[in-house]
């Protein structure tokens, strides 16, 4: 299924994982800012991330609950402490 990105986000995939959900990243490829939703901070307990800028995952898509608060225009989630599967 496809889905319309709102301009002024960047998709992002995990370099983790290639089977999970891409996230979206307010911001530019060349700075793609914070993720929309917690998940997006995939590295250092919640306070970092790695992705694949500009690269979604053509089965697993992209997230909803990102895709949700980006046509809300709600701002991106702040990062905090929470675990995270890798380091």
């Amino acid at each position: 299924m496809y889905q319309s990105i709102p301009a002024g986000f960047v998709v992002g995939r995990c370099r983790n994982d290639e089977h999970v959900v891409a996230h979206l990243y307010k911001g530019t490829f060349g700075d793609p800012g914070e993720p929309m939703c917690a998940r997006g901070w995939n590295r250092d307990n919640g306070f970092g991330y790695s992705i694949f800028r500009g690269e979604s995952n053509a089965t697993a898509g992209i997230c909803k609950v990102c895709v949700r608060r980006a046509l809300k225009g709600l701002d991106p989630v702040p990062a905090r402490e929470r675990k995270t599967k890798w380091l």
